[in-house]
């Protein structure tokens, strides 16, 4: 994430991705995006290295305990585990192949060739 935000601002990191320049995504939907990915790096430095590393782990107590020493509520703690989720699961269904057309298809974009 850190390596991420030292690219520039998530629209500049979107228009570098192939096929996501055409995607014409609100400023106020990236700059919301930009405030989570803060929140969410307070959140994994509250985190234990084995929570970082096996987050399926992370019950109701952790998750309380992450959320105190992020100053956040646990429902953020919750959202990141859940990104977390959707992310390994779009990741797998891109190694199958077709993954990044069938996401774009559904995005509404296409595939530069």
């Amino acid at each position: 994430m850190e390596a991420m935000s030292k690219m520039g601002p998530l629209g500049k990191i979107m228009e570098m991705i192939p096929g996501f320049g055409q995607l014409k995504i609100p400023k106020e939907a990236l700059q919301g995006q930009e405030e989570k990915l803060k929140k969410w790096k307070h959140i994994m430095n509250s985190m234990t290295k084995k929570e970082l590393e096996e987050p399926e782990e992370i019950d109701g107590k952790r998750a309380e305990r992450i959320a105190k020493g992020a100053g956040v509520p646990v429902s953020d703690v919750r959202d990141l585990i859940k990104q977390y989720k959707q992310s390994k699961k779009l990741v797998k269904m891109m190694k199958g192949g077709k993954g990044m057309e069938q996401m774009m298809k559904k995005m509404g974009g296409k595939i530069p060739k």
